[in-house]
């Protein structure tokens, strides 16, 4: 009985029209980011060879002036030769850019740290823009040195052949971390909401067919839950490979067993306050925390039927509890309702940032961890469990397709 409720269910939500179109619209989303907006996208490692040809241009004319003036000593106030420090940058990019030609991309990966730990100060100031309008910029701007140094350190530890994709972070393996730590995690979590905001209501058109099935008011429940469950994780599987397989074609795979840096303190960021786990590790407890997600939404959107029996007024209301962090969220907000926020399951749900520690540095706090994040969704789930079952009591079969 249940395994035909199952597969009845499962059917229903394959033929919705609601559903296929949605699930239209993420893969023209996925077809135009592979094909429009990745190849086009300029990321902070990205190389311009004719933006450094002006460049090296400019930085020719000025040292012929200095020559031709004298000026190649030292400054009377700085200690430092200017000319000196030019010419240094010129070899050194003129460096880069014949390796970018050359297409030998691991001399230039070298060249380009290089580049950054001898222009710490250029690196800040290119990097000033992107935070304009943080409350903590400079910290910030370490933070991304940081980050980009560590990444270009792992990528010259694999040992293996480096391509321009890997420095620009465009491969397969990266994309797919970036995808964790940015807002496509609310939109993974909206597609949950959406799949299952009419699991319940949907039926209320077969009320005969569902009222005289011998099978208890709680364990249908639970059966349309799990199909939803199912159903959602096999979609958002099928994109990721079908996104994963497209970006691989173009750029490649990466590597696998790259480290990837993870704050460790909230505070100043030094580099001891940076640990390292595998890819694996990071995919790992990654998808532990979005499985919870998933199934946490999907009991949600449960209760949320049984109350208002509408399918609008459930995709609402879990829409508005997704992005309820957004309502009192600010870099200084540490605590809601006398509370830490780390005691709030809204604080996980971008939970590509949980696991490498970047709520710990946004918010300052170290009691935002990935273990935390476990213990409270699952809390959180127990009591929705509760609440379901008590609710499933109150509004019975017999009164819900009333």
């Amino acid at each position: 009985m249940i395994r035909s409720l199952f597969k009845h269910e499962f059917m229903l939500m394959l033929k919705s029209r609601k559903n296929n179109i949605f699930i239209g619209f993420l893969f023209i989303l996925l077809l135009a980011f592979c094909f429009i907006i990745q190849p086009n996208q300029e990321t902070v490692d990205s190389f311009n060879p004719n933006l450094e040809d002006q460049e090296l241009e400019l930085m020719a004319i000025q040292q012929e002036a200095r020559m031709a003036r004298g000026s190649t000593g030292f400054g009377n106030f700085t200690g430092n030769s200017i000319y000196a420090t030019t010419a240094y940058n010129y070899h050194l990019h003129n460096k880069m850019k014949h390796a970018y030609e050359d297409g030998d991309f691991t001399r230039f990966l070298h060249l380009l740290m290089y580049s950054h730990e001898s222009g710490f100060s250029s690196f800040l100031d290119d990097a000033a823009p992107q935070f304009a309008m943080s409350p903590s910029p400079v910290k910030d701007q370490m933070h991304l040195f940081h980050q980009t140094l560590f990444n270009y350190e792992a990528y010259l530890e694999q040992e293996k052949r480096i391509t321009y994709p890997m420095i620009e972070q465009k491969t397969a393996v990266q994309t797919l971390q970036h995808a964790l730590l940015s807002p496509v995690t609310y939109l993974i979590l909206f597609t949950v909401i959406f799949f299952s905001s009419d699991i319940v209501t949907r039926n209320r058109s077969y009320r005969t067919l569902l009222q005289g099935l011998p099978m208890p008011w709680y364990r249908m429940l639970n059966v349309k839950s799990f199909t939803s469950f199912t159903y959602t994780l096999a979609v958002l599987f099928l994109l990721m490979l079908t996104g994963l397989g497209i970006i691989t074609l173009i750029n490649g795979v990466g590597f696998f067993n790259i480290s990837i840096p993870v704050v460790t303190a909230a505070g100043n960021i030094m580099r001891e306050n940076y640990a390292f786990i595998a890819f694996g590790e990071f995919l790992l407890k990654a998808c532990s925390l979005v499985v919870i997600l998933i199934y946490l939404f999907t009991r949600l959107s449960t209760v949320l039927s049984l109350l208002f029996k509408n399918q609008w007024i459930v995709l609402f209301i879990g829409t508005i509890v997704l992005f309820s962090e957004r309502f009192y969220y600010s870099r200084s907000t540490r605590n809601l309702f006398g509370m830490d926020v780390s005691n709030f399951p809204q604080t996980y749900f971008e939970f590509g940032n949980v696991v490498i520690g970047e709520k710990t540095f946004l918010l300052n706090l170290d009691t935002i961890t990935y273990t935390k994040g476990i213990t409270v969704l699952l809390i959180t789930l127990i009591l929705l469990e509760i609440t379901l079952f008590f609710v499933s009591k109150l509004i019975n079969k017999r009164r819900f397709y009333a």
